[in-house]
């Protein structure tokens, strides 16, 4: 929270993401929420009693019978079913996670839903998600007004550069988006079909298909999203390092110890899980690489713009974070221009990627780079320093 009240007017800004949901005051560096934008349903059990006898009677006592959100949510996610409502479109739940959140922030009754409220959005939001957003702020909770700001602007704000390449990098999206001198093409951008959670679900199936795996161990996809997260490798030559495993080296090795008590031994799977990024067929996906979507945004440009697109490749979101990836996109997108522009190619992975987003939110806003685009609601007005 903000050390003084009289700050709590200003706006509040909002990266409403599949994965995680991030809140705080703009002029701040660091949003003041992150949670996991989750909610499990009371009841919900992934098992049955007929499957385990006296599920209800162990559980029941534990749990308030009402719905639980981000990291409460998180706290049951071994015991019932998660639901994502950025993913189900599920406004009420929306609201329920924003207004607990909110409350969280400890905002003085005087300032209490009167600031100007700021969305980062990604490119592919349509109209109508924005018009729900628009009728959750400024109709249901009633604040002043509402600005929604582009998530690539805002990336390249935190970097502080006006053109560049941002590949956004989410549990449920995969986005590419170019900038030049502060200028758009809408036909220089494009979804990539390969996300974070693609990558969790291959390197579940490689898990569960590792020879050797006792049939009573239990996996699953929260499990496998751990272990990507935190053991995840993107090497230059995955055939030659899967090779060097086969034939006894051990330096990719380590042991995870499972719910259930159990241990698991993993090695090669820390290669080859980001493989789908840069052969998509892999995973029976039908697409380019990622490499060569990337070309192909940057081409679209005039040639004349390219060498300035090229040494501003930003990585940002949290499946960006795997270690390697940045040499290894690098490598793939040289092969794709000639050997003049090839020095000149540049990927950029700062810290803090995973909440660049935001970060450049508030700068912008520091910046006074956020006067315009405003809308208000019907019923009260307001001025935007």
């Amino acid at each position: 929270m903000s050390s003084s009240i009289k700050e709590q007017d200003r706006p509040l800004i909002l990266d409403i993401g599949s994965n995680y949901f991030r809140m705080g005051w703009a002029g701040d560096d660091f949003p003041d929420i992150i949670a996991p934008s989750i909610f499990v349903e009371p009841m919900d059990f992934l098992f049955t009693s007929d499957e385990i006898a006296g599920l209800e009677e162990i559980f029941l006592n534990n749990i308030t019978l009402k719905q639980l959100v981000g990291h409460e949510a998180a706290r049951y996610q071994n015991i019932l079913k998660i639901h994502e409502f950025v993913k189900e479109q599920n406004y009420k739940m929306l609201i329920k996670f924003f207004n607990e959140y909110y409350y969280s922030l400890e905002i003085s009754d005087e300032f209490r839903f009167k600031q100007p409220i700021i969305i980062l959005t990604p490119f592919y939001i349509s109209e109508l998600e924005k018009e729900k957003y628009k009728d959750v702020f400024l109709n249901h909770f009633n604040f002043p007004a509402l600005l929604f700001l582009s998530e690539s602007q805002a990336i390249l704000a935190t970097l502080q550069k006006s053109s560049g390449v941002v590949i956004n990098l989410g549990e449920s999206h995969t986005s590419i988006t170019t900038i030049f001198h502060g200028f758009t093409n809408i036909m220089a951008k494009d979804i990539f079909p390969i996300s974070g959670k693609d990558l969790t679900g291959y390197l579940l199936k490689l898990l569960l298909s590792k020879k050797g795996v006792d049939e009573s161990i239990y996996l699953d996809e929260i499990i496998a999203k751990e272990i990507k997260d935190k053991l995840s490798l993107c090497v230059l030559n995955p055939e030659e390092e899967v090779k060097r495993v086969k034939e006894g080296f051990t330096k990719y090795d380590r042991i995870i110890d499972l719910p259930d008590g159990n241990k698991l031994k993993i090695n090669k799977e820390r290669i080859l899980l980001s493989e789908p990024l840069f052969d998509p067929k892999i995973i029976h996906m039908d697409y380019v690489s990622l490499a060569n979507a990337i070309a192909n945004v940057i081409k679209i440009w005039e040639r004349e713009n390219w060498e300035a697109l090229l040494s501003n490749i930003i990585l940002a979101g949290g499946t960006s974070l795997i270690h390697g990836l940045q040499k290894r996109l690098k490598d793939e997108i040289a092969s794709f221009f000639s050997d003049m522009l090839k020095p000149k190619i540049e990927v950029i992975a700062a810290s803090g990627r995973e909440n660049m987003g935001w970060i450049g939110a508030s700068i912008l806003y520091s910046s006074g780079k956020l006067e315009r685009g405003w809308i208000f609601s019907s019923e009260r007005e307001i001025n935007i320093e």
